[in-house]
């Protein structure tokens, strides 16, 4: 069975539920000691960024307890902690896949600016900067960079190339890209781009 060992048995996890279900706000506490462990272990298997693990634990048990009149005493408390974890965390990958398309068209349209200046159809201090904080980079984030936009490869074959998950590849390209967004504009400063 999937529900966590725990020091409550199941008749005492369950009259804890009834009396949050009934008002008692104390005694969610001792349900979320017994299961944040397991949610968190849940969260972190399946997210490649450890600074979501502890929010996105937070905010099950935030909705789990907004939420407990819905609850049937007598069922998995645990399961249902994991599907409501399971759930933000799709939001939570659907939201970034949202932002990191974005970042990728923001992306493009800098290459072909840069292409552009390059073509000297304006100035060439911003694709000059570009390649001063590239510089700055790690070569395993230049490496990224490389595969994505040189060698066109998806996120996928870079995933696989690389041997890591393709959310670790997004993550990746999202940080690299706003440091690269943050240097250029330290560096040009007052100056207007292309």
């Amino acid at each position: 069975m999937n529900t966590p060992r725990s020091n409550l048995d199941l008749a005492g996890e369950d009259a804890l539920i009834l009396k949050v279900q009934g008002g008692d706000l104390q005694a969610f506490e001792p349900l979320v000691d017994q299961h944040l462990p397991h949610v968190r272990a849940f969260i972190a298997l399946r997210t490649p960024a450890a600074h979501l693990v502890d929010e996105l634990a937070h905010e099950t048990f935030v909705y789990a307890f907004r939420n407990i009149q819905e609850f049937t005493p007598g069922t998995s408390l645990a399961n249902w902690l994991r599907a409501i974890a399971w759930n933000l965390l799709r939001a939570e990958i659907l939201r970034f896949s949202r932002e990191q398309a974005n970042h990728l068209r923001y992306a493009q349209a800098r290459r072909v600016q840069s292409v552009e200046c390059n073509q000297d159809l304006c100035s060439s201090s911003e694709a000059e900067f570009l390649e001063q904080c590239m510089e700055q980079l790690p070569g395993s984030m230049r490496e990224l960079l490389e595969l994505k936009y040189q060698r066109e490869h998806s996120s996928e074959e870079i995933a696989q190339h690389l041997k890591r998950s393709t959310a670790w590849v997004w993550t990746m390209l999202f940080r690299v890209r706003q440091q690269l967004k943050e240097c250029i504009d330290r560096k040009l400063g007052g100056k207007q781009p292309c």
